[in-house]
């Protein structure tokens, strides 16, 4: 079984979308790191996870309306990643999670 656990802040609000039967809730967290490098200089860091919250027909789709850009949650659920190319033509990845428990921490 993979596992992952995010604590983050919300980007913007989430948006609701219907694919077939079921709805998908998206929305972005930033997840702040903090480092020190060689030199013992500290770093910070911000990496974005994209999240999706899936419904199935007839299930409240209401915890969108908590779902706003600012709040802060703690998620946990199952990790994919994908790959992409960029508008400038590099090629990019994105970490994502398809969410199965949500907190909100304020």
């Amino acid at each position: 079984m993979l596992k992952m656990i995010v604590s983050g802040t919300l980007g913007q609000d989430a948006e609701i979308r219907e694919i077939g039967k079921r709805k998908a809730i998206n929305f972005v967290v930033a997840v702040s790191m903090d480092y020190k490098d060689q030199q013992g200089n500290k770093i910070e860091r911000t990496e974005w996870v994209k999240a999706v919250i899936w419904k199935n027909e007839g299930q409240s789709t209401k915890v969108a309306d908590f779902l706003k850009k600012g709040r802060k949650v703690l998620l946990e659920g199952v990790p994919s990643s994908e790959g992409f190319k960029s508008k400038d033509g590099d090629i990019k990845s994105s970490l994502n999670i398809n969410v199965k428990e949500l907190e909100f921490l304020n």
